[in-house]
């Protein structure tokens, strides 16, 4: 059967489309102007039938859309820079809204996958330590645009629900998959490789890109219900202690000085004047300070109960595998 890709360049498209082949699916996915650097990224590049397009292009979703099967749709913006709100709208809720329309319209469709974020769930008041499926969206001042832009896509699934569409969200916090040090997640690799002795003070959740690929793959064929989502979260660690091991492991020297709240809220602020004059984009924004900031667990509370028999692996094993395409 054909499963028709959004984002399938990125760090969990380039998986999900490797563990597709791998399990005797065809794949169908868009790429905006082909360009043969990014598709050759992508692995089985060669099998898969690319739509010149992306998800603003309604007649490309519809071609992907003719002969698939299931859709999986992990094409999305991630940015902290408030500079970036009307993309992100365009991008993440505009374009999930693009999926949706089409997707009511397919008429070979068996079930649609959208992959979200953590960020759409949001602490209750008073904010409690743990934070699973059954948390809403409770936005406050610090809340980011793309927070914001995650839920409202969201919203635009459960409208599609309602409308009888098939589909099931997840959850993922940070992926750790394989790639370039400047793709997403991987960032943290390369501030690691950089010695930078400076950490933050709160705790990073974060899920092996392999895990969330086996459960979309679970989710994609199971009678699991339509319109739930699944919080995807191996564990969580201090941002000391992550930076460590991948410091240890890429022979580089490990931060050992803690940006505490104060320093955290003014660095922000610096480095925002900086950006103003310089014209680049913002190495370190208000939302990405504070976040860095939180301590906060994000636990699935469904997974257990679907399916007893899953593992997450191993954060060790998650670090060497992705340090191992660095090195």
């Amino acid at each position: 059967m054909k499963v028709f890709v959004t984002g399938g360049t990125g760090i969990l498209g380039r998986q999900i489309i490797a563990t597709l082949f791998e399990k005797g699916y065809s794949v169908i996915a868009l790429e905006k102007g082909l360009d043969p650097k990014r598709r050759k990224e992508v692995p089985f590049s060669e099998k898969i039938e690319w739509i010149d397009g992306d998800i603003g292009d309604l007649m490309a979703i519809q071609k992907g859309m003719e002969d698939a099967s299931y859709i999986i749709h992990s094409a999305a913006m991630v940015s902290f820079d408030p500079n970036d709100r009307t993309k992100l709208y365009k991008i993440n809720v505009e374009g999930t809204a693009n999926i949706v329309n089409c997707a009511l319209k397919a008429k070979n469709l068996k079930k649609l996958i959208h992959i979200s974020s953590v960020a759409s769930l949001s602490p209750s008041k008073p904010a409690p330590t743990e934070i699973d499926e059954r948390n809403g969206f409770n936005p406050d001042k610090g809340t980011s645009d793309y927070a914001y832009s995650k839920y409202q896509a969201e919203m635009e699934i459960a409208r599609g629900v309602e409308e009888g569409l098939k589909a099931t969200m997840v959850n993922p916090s940070i992926i750790l998959g394989q790639g370039g040090v400047s793709e997403s997640s991987l960032s943290l690799f390369g501030y690691a490789v950089k010695g930078i002795p400076f950490y933050p003070s709160g705790w990073l959740n974060y899920v092996d890109v392999r895990d969330v690929c086996e459960i979309i793959l679970r989710l994609m064929t199971s009678e699991h219900g339509s319109g739930e989502r699944i919080v995807l979260s191996g564990g969580h660690i201090s941002y000391k202690d992550f930076l460590g091991l991948v410091s240890k492991e890429l022979g580089a020297k490990p931060p050992d000085i803690e940006i505490g709240p104060f320093l955290s809220e003014f660095s922000w602020r610096i480095n925002q004047i900086l950006t103003f004059f310089s014209g680049r984009r913002p190495v370190l924004t208000k939302f990405t300070a504070r976040s860095s900031a939180k301590r906060l667990i994000f636990r699935s509370q469904s997974l257990p109960e679907i399916w007893p028999d899953f593992r997450f692996r191993k954060l060790e094993d998650s670090i060497l595998w992705v340090c191992s395409k660095l090195k």
